[in-house]
């Protein structure tokens, strides 16, 4: 899940305008079809656009953006756009995250297999920037130590690191809208930094399922962040229920927004409150993922 965490796709920075006037499928704050997208334009930003600029649609420059129309709408179950951000981007990324994003989900906790679990840094940095760019809703999710890992050292139990986490938004003040528990697998043998969920599937269906317990006793508004294809992985089977009474954040690589259009369930879950379609990419100079939000 991590924006950042892999080599992000860049799109081509070659400086020309040959993409001015292309014409591109976005979609708008508003959402105003069934499906999500709204038709647009790549323009330059330095032009007056009838509707509003959405970063991260358009090949070439960061300031050939797709102007898009606004609409009077409001598409059923589609939701609002949004990025979610594990980097600590410059000043001038949350400035334009302003203007074409209504929701943000920051990575607040990671594995921090050297530790057992580790507040990420550049949270707090990116709380602030964001709340004072003025993005409407700001989100968290952690990203815990939930594995055997290679420096020996255990993870801390749920309780500890939801305590670690909460205490540093409680600290400073952060008004969280929703929270969200990232459940995917890591391994070291594949290059990752940290193993995840490699207990075996009794026990790692047993440590998530403590987890969720460990979640609801918190009060606060949280949902599970999962991809179907990885469940299998981690889990005696698809249909393993470690969590469906929590409302799901799906993982779709398809590139289509639009919570209505994910088809892609496991765990119990029938339904999903975010769709995350497009993994490591790059929006307003910065690497993100893209995501809608109900």
């Amino acid at each position: 899940m991590p924006a950042g965490y892999g080599e992000a796709e860049k799109y081509s920075m070659d400086n020309d305008m040959s993409h001015v006037g292309d014409e591109v499928k976005t979609v708008g704050k508003s959402w105003g079809s069934a499906t999500g997208w709204s038709t647009g334009v790549c323009e330059p930003t330095s032009q007056t656009c009838s509707g509003s600029f959405y970063a991260g649609y358009c090949p070439g420059p960061s300031d050939i953006q797709c102007c898009a129309p606004k609409s009077s709408g409001g598409g059923v179950g589609a939701g609002k756009l949004g990025i979610d951000i594990s980097s600590t981007p410059s000043a001038s990324f949350w400035t334009c995250a302003a203007s074409s994003f209504e929701v943000v989900a920051l990575q607040g906790y990671i594995q921090g297999c050297a530790k057992g679990g580790a507040i990420k840094a550049g949270f707090t940095t990116n709380y602030a920037a964001a709340k004072a760019a003025g993005i409407p809703r700001i989100d968290a999710y952690m990203f815990p130590c939930t594995g055997t890992q290679d420096t020996g050292v255990a993870c801390k139990s749920p309780t500890a690191q939801l305590q670690e986490f909460l205490g540093v938004v409680d600290a400073n003040s952060m008004v969280i809208s929703n929270y969200w528990f990232d459940i995917e697998p890591t391994s070291t043998a594949s290059g990752d930094p940290c193993n995840a969920w490699n207990l075996g599937a009794a026990a790692n269906e047993k440590l998530a399922k403590e987890w969720v317990v460990a979640l609801k006793a918190t009060g606060r508004k949280w949902g599970i962040y999962a991809n179907g294809n990885q469940w299998t992985s981690m889990f005696a089977s698809r249909s393993t229920d470690i969590g469906s009474s929590l409302p799901l954040w799906a993982v779709q690589f398809d590139k289509k927004p639009g919570v209505n259009t994910v088809t892609t369930f496991m765990g119990g879950w029938t339904s999903a409150v975010a769709k995350q379609y497009n993994l490591d990419t790059t929006a307003c100079g910065g690497g993100v993922d893209l995501d809608s939000f109900l």
